[in-house]
């Protein structure tokens, strides 16, 4: 199903209305243990509402690794605001130092990742501490991007089909954008970089190509469709950070916030790593 583009007029009517849906900061956290399960969450727990040190919902998603499942912790933040009500810097200092112990004083697990949700918008100081650390980063999700998700989970949205002759046109047509450069026989791994990656604003490394890495570097030259840059890889040496250009230049970030996922093929030349669209 294609899902026609909204105004920003149409957007800023639905915000609203989803803003209203809620008469307390209680109701929104609640709402978005649905919400977070439709997006794949798994163990989605919303935390008792006073003195949950600034963790309104725990979450996890799991995944397979080398060493069998790898399962990563999500700390989330939720905060019912009106529109032009912000979130500013300070309050993603407060959730990066609240997630660091849990109720009892406990240092948490390592392996987790903070989640800020809002109805409103975050200021561009608050986008900046979200990102400043690629090593532990703040995925932010604002009143436009929850209204995107809403859209493609079906979720507080009903739909009249409308009749697209130029869609089964196009399913007629061969698609003839091949890179001619590139043998697609060539490649060691085809991967999708997903919208949680381009929130998250890094590059997951496929196991295969992790696996030929040398274990004693910490930058790696990385050509992405064709622009060169060395990039930083994490402790865990999963992903690489950096590469919110990349997003940005190729179509995955846009200027409105929308993340679009897109398959890419890897491989390793010499001591490069050579990633390209699909």
């Amino acid at each position: 199903m294609t899902i026609l583009e909204l105004t920003r007029e149409e957007i800023d009517r639905y915000i609203d209305e989803l803003y209203s849906c809620f008469n307390t900061g209680r109701e929104f956290e609640i709402f978005l243990n649905s919400f977070l399960c439709a997006l794949g969450f798994e163990e989605v727990v919303t935390t008792q509402y006073v003195g949950d040190k600034g963790i309104d919902l725990t979450c996890i998603k799991s995944g397979i690794d080398i060493n069998g499942t790898d399962t990563i912790n999500y700390y989330v933040q939720a905060k019912r605001y009106a529109r032009t009500n912000k979130v500013q810097p300070k309050e993603i200092r407060d959730l990066k130092g609240t997630t660091k112990r849990d109720k009892n004083g406990n240092i948490l697990n390592s392996n987790y990742i903070n989640v800020f949700i809002t109805t409103s918008t975050f200021t561009k100081a608050a986008l900046t501490e979200a990102s400043d650390n690629p090593n532990m980063p703040v995925i932010t999700i604002d009143g436009v991007q929850l209204i995107q998700y809403c859209i493609e989970k079906g979720i507080g949205f009903n739909y009249k089909p409308v009749f697209s002759k130029y869609e089964i046109i196009a399913l007629t047509q061969t698609n003839q954008t091949i890179n001619v450069n590139i043998s697609e026989y060539d490649y060691l791994v085809e991967r999708e970089i997903t919208k949680n990656d381009i929130r998250a604003k890094i590059l997951v490394i496929p196991q295969v190509i992790k696996n030929e890495l040398p274990s004693n570097k910490e930058k790696y030259q990385v050509v992405f469709n064709g622009i060169e840059k060395q990039l930083n890889i994490d402790k865990s040496r999963r992903y690489f950070g950096g590469v919110t250009d990349f997003y940005k230049k190729f179509g995955l970030l846009t200027t409105d916030g929308v993340f679009v996922s897109k398959k890419a093929k890897w491989k390793i030349n010499s001591d490069k790593i050579i990633v390209n669209l699909v």
